[in-house]
């Protein structure tokens, strides 16, 4: 009797130290759950800058970027890698028809963090060919400012175009590429940046120009 008396507080006590470490866990997912929330709740909304336009050698330059880009890093810190998508456009503004469609440049930027080296590994394309790739120690303002802006995207030579007013339109998206196993579980808890947004530059007249 005694072995089985011996056995059954073995089991009890193996029954609360489970318990225990439950409890734990969930004050952890709860803890991690609210800080999350919190600084989602704290954070703005992810925005278009708005497109500088530039007339350069006869050329339509353009500079734009994203801010308030605190939930996209969030995302990015927990290793998720992700994709962002710039298309920026050319319009012929017309009174009385559609606006007609000009030109359009894509510039992709994927990035995704290593956890095991510590860096932020990064790459740019223009289009489908691959420009640049970076690598970054550290989620400070230079990377941010080459991540999160594109800048000096030449868009149209204005001595192919017909004189009249134009505007440019910048669309962005977001989304997530390949998530790591590791943290699938934890992803119920991540708020998911998915996105897209879009604005638009004031008009500009080119037949001053030329």
């Amino acid at each position: 009797m005694s072995s089985v008396k011996m056995m059954a507080n073995s089991i009890h006590l193996k029954i609360l130290q489970n318990l225990k470490m439950i409890k734990k866990l969930a004050f952890i997912i709860s803890l991690i759950c609210l800080i999350l929330i919190s600084s989602s709740a704290m954070a703005l909304p992810p925005k278009i800058l708005e497109p500088e336009i530039k007339i350069e050698d006869n050329n339509i330059i353009v500079n734009t970027g994203l801010a308030n880009t605190v939930d996209l890093q969030t995302v990015i810190n927990s290793g998720i890698e992700k994709e962002i998508l710039f298309t920026i456009e050319l319009f012929r503004v017309w009174k009385l028809w559609p606006d007609e469609f000009v030109a359009s440049k894509k510039i992709r930027r994927i990035i995704k963090y290593d956890s095991l080296r510590g860096l932020y590994l990064t790459s740019s394309y223009d289009g489908r060919a691959l420009q640049t790739e970076k690598k970054f120690a550290d989620f400070n303002a230079l990377m941010k400012n080459w991540f999160f802006m594109v800048n000096k995207i030449n868009l149209a030579n204005i001595k192919e175009l017909e004189p009249g007013n134009y505007y440019v339109s910048v669309v962005v998206e977001s989304k997530s590429r390949e998530v790591p196993p590791v943290i699938g579980f934890l992803m119920l808890f991540i708020p998911e940046v998915e996105m897209s947004l879009a604005r638009e530059s004031q008009v500009f007249n080119i037949g001053d120009i030329r």
